[in-house]
């Protein structure tokens, strides 16, 4: 089965480019690949038949397989999906000889060096400030993450100075950030996430939604099921700090009024990181507070047909690009990631010119999963971040312990 019309697999030495392994486009079973915030590109699966022979330069033997080599999922010159491949699979039956591969996109580098702050160049809370998220992002990526490009001029600069946080734990910066950084949120209470995209180069953006990237109409989804689900609602909101012994230190906490006055009161303990500013904890809380006021959203859609964009590209790389008026274009459905703003343009009859996050029809997609060979793409509207489910865990865990 061919892949979708336009797409192209090619294998790299390593993410350089500078000599192809392999071309895998024509020989493609079944190839899906995704994104996802945090992270960017995600995960990537890839069915190929191919020769004994052929296969087992892919594995590790005598000499090195192709383990960590480089996957780049192709339209003509625009990166779709790039990743590093990881499981190698020999698939061997008496009608298929193939390779089973599994690739993950760069955010997994993140995972590769543990960052301690004591080692030698790492954070100075006593050097020159204010040292904002941003700046520790910065740090961590050179510090503990060589595949990560070295262009950071994707990493827009914060404002709160978190100085003091606690980063002595040896760790790796992708929990650093998710668990630590992200929910700290800033000085306007905004939501922010980290991914790696193109050439590996890291994005750290704050959440804004300043135009509709995608439209959909119903007649191009399948089985549509929109679901608001009330169990993250929470409207009370109480940072806290737990030290490694144990003690719990609890700030002030932030009510929901107008939540409150249409749903239960509902109590969440957001866990902040030890030794986080007062300020930083307020702006988490209050984060917090305003993304878990009313039910949110919850259900990912299927679009099987046609999706269209007021230009000829979406994705973080035509971010400012693009026109705020004109006819609107059929795109491909691999074009649209995690980040984008989508719109089921005819659920309810209104204007379309100004995007708001109504939580019902206009959603900022936090995940993508794009089926190259039957041309499907599923899209995970906007919902409660990891972070905040690890949250509601931790508070319930913690209530149990008090």
């Amino acid at each position: 089965m061919p892949l979708t019309s336009g797409l192209r697999a090619l294998v790299y030495d390593d993410f350089n480019k500078a000599k192809l392994l392999d071309d895998l486009t024509d020989a493609v079973s079944s190839l899906d690949f995704s994104t996802a915030l945090h992270g960017g590109f995600d995960g990537c699966n890839l069915l190929v038949a191919t020769t004994l022979d052929r296969a087992w330069l892919y594995l590790d033997r005598e000499l090195p397989g192709r383990h960590y080599a480089h996957l780049l999922i192709a339209e003509d010159k625009r990166t779709v999906w790039e990743g590093r491949m990881l499981d190698i699979t020999l698939r061997a039956t008496q009608r298929f000889v193939g390779l089973k591969i599994y690739a993950t996109g760069y955010w997994s580098a993140c995972r590769d060096r543990y960052y301690d702050a004591d080692d030698a160049g790492n954070t100075d809370w006593t050097a020159s400030g204010p040292h904002v998220v941003s700046k520790v992002i910065k740090e961590l990526l050179t510090a503990s993450c060589p595949d990560i490009n070295s262009d950071q001029s994707n990493i827009d600069a914060n404002n709160r100075d978190i100085v003091g946080i606690d980063l002595k734990t040896r760790e790796y910066p992708q929990d650093i950030i998710v668990d630590k950084l992200a929910p700290l949120s800033d000085d306007d209470n905004s939501v922010w996430y980290f991914a790696v995209w193109d050439d590996r180069k890291a994005y750290w953006k704050k959440r804004v939604v300043n135009q509709v990237d995608a439209y959909v109409w119903l007649a191009d989804t399948a089985n549509l099921e929109l679901t608001q689900d009330g169990k993250y609602l929470r409207n009370r909101i109480i940072p806290f700090t737990r030290t490694a012994a144990g003690a719990i230190t609890e700030g002030t906490a932030k009510n929901q009024e107008d939540s409150q006055n249409k749903y239960p009161r509902r109590d969440l303990l957001l866990h902040m990181p030890l030794s986080s500013p007062t300020a930083a904890q307020n702006d988490a809380r209050d984060t917090a507070a305003e993304e878990l006021r009313k039910p949110r959203q919850t259900t990912a859609f299927t679009v099987n047909g046609h999706i269209y964009s007021s230009a000829a590209a979406v994705g973080p790389t035509a971010k400012g690009d693009m026109p705020k008026s004109g006819a609107l274009v059929e795109i491909p459905k691999w074009r649209l990631r995690a980040g984008d703003v989508v719109r089921i343009q005819d659920l309810i009859p209104e204007s379309i010119s100004t995007p708001v996050l109504d939580n019902l029809r206009t959603f900022y997609v936090i995940a993508t999963r794009y089926d190259a060979v039957r041309d499907i793409l599923e899209v995970q509207p906007d919902r409660p971040g990891i972070q905040l489910e690890t949250m509601l865990a931790r508070a319930n865990l913690l209530e149990r312990n008090r």
